[in-house]
């Protein structure tokens, strides 16, 4: 009878060190970060260039915005990134100011923590803009 149990009890610690490790395998480890660029009245902004990085480190990703003004990536572990926005454009014609000479330059930047298996959405709002005279 003895036997029998400890037979029974063998079995279903396997069974539960088996169940345990394969789970394990299965997990996410990844960290997934969706940026959205906005302007400073709320507009999202397609086309921007971003760069999510970490400071003196080379773990880095950078591309432009979609269409939705969205910039997504995947991470495979864990930290605090910093994400910097950029957008150059044409400035709109005045006396002063025409496109073929000037173009407008606006920035912004945010600070995001990645967790293990979760996306994490931030946002980048942009600072009005600096108009910038081209060489």
């Amino acid at each position: 009878m003895k036997k029998k149990i400890f037979v029974a009890a063998c079995i279903l610690l396997i069974s539960g060190l088996a169940v345990c490790f394969m789970n394990s395998c299965d997990k996410d480890t990844n960290c997934y970060l969706q940026v959205t660029v906005k302007d400073s009245k709320g507009g999202l902004v397609p086309h921007a260039w971003v760069k999510v990085d970490i400071d003196s480190s080379y773990v880095s990703r950078q591309g432009y915005t979609n269409a939705s003004g969205r910039f997504d990536t995947v991470f495979e572990a864990p930290a605090i990134f910093n994400i910097n926005a950029k957008f150059e454009h044409d400035t709109f014609y005045t006396e002063i100011y025409t496109p073929d000479n000037y173009y407008c330059y606006q920035k912004g930047s945010n600070t995001v923590r990645l967790k293990e298996g979760e996306i994490v959405e931030a946002t980048v709002t942009l600072d009005p803009g600096i108009v910038r005279e081209r060489r």
